[in-house]
């Protein structure tokens, strides 16, 4: 009997196991495509850049110290732009940054984009 109650312990541990190594394996799918957008949108930029620098003359300087002036907008200097909370068009309540809907009424709020103002 205890034969079998540890054969079925062994069976439930490798369908955990199974199923974690299925998860991982998604994971690093996900992480590799986010790998690929990301360098994909370094490209795009630096193109974008290299015909601002051409038909404008900016240098790099002058990007640079946009670069900063973006960045401290949310009050801190810290390479990356963080989303402020925004108000709940409906119940006029802040909603967490980032939220697709307002947690005190459920309204939905219109994501705001990094590159809006």
């Amino acid at each position: 009997m205890w034969d079998i109650f540890q054969e079925i312990q062994l069976n439930d541990l490798r369908a955990q196991q199974h199923g974690t190594d299925l998860s991982q394996r998604r994971t690093e799918g996900d992480m590799n495509e986010l790998a690929r957008q990301v360098r994909k949108i370094a490209l795009v930029n630096q193109a974008l850049y290299e015909l601002l620098k051409e038909r404008t003359g900016i240098t790099d300087e002058e990007l640079r110290r946009k670069i900063d002036e973006i960045d401290k907008r949310d009050g801190t200097l810290d390479g990356k732009l963080t989303p402020k909370p925004v108000v709940c068009p409906k119940c006029g309540q802040m909603v967490t940054a980032g939220a697709l809907l307002c947690q005190n009424c459920g309204a939905k709020v219109a994501p705001k984009y990094p590159f809006s103002s």
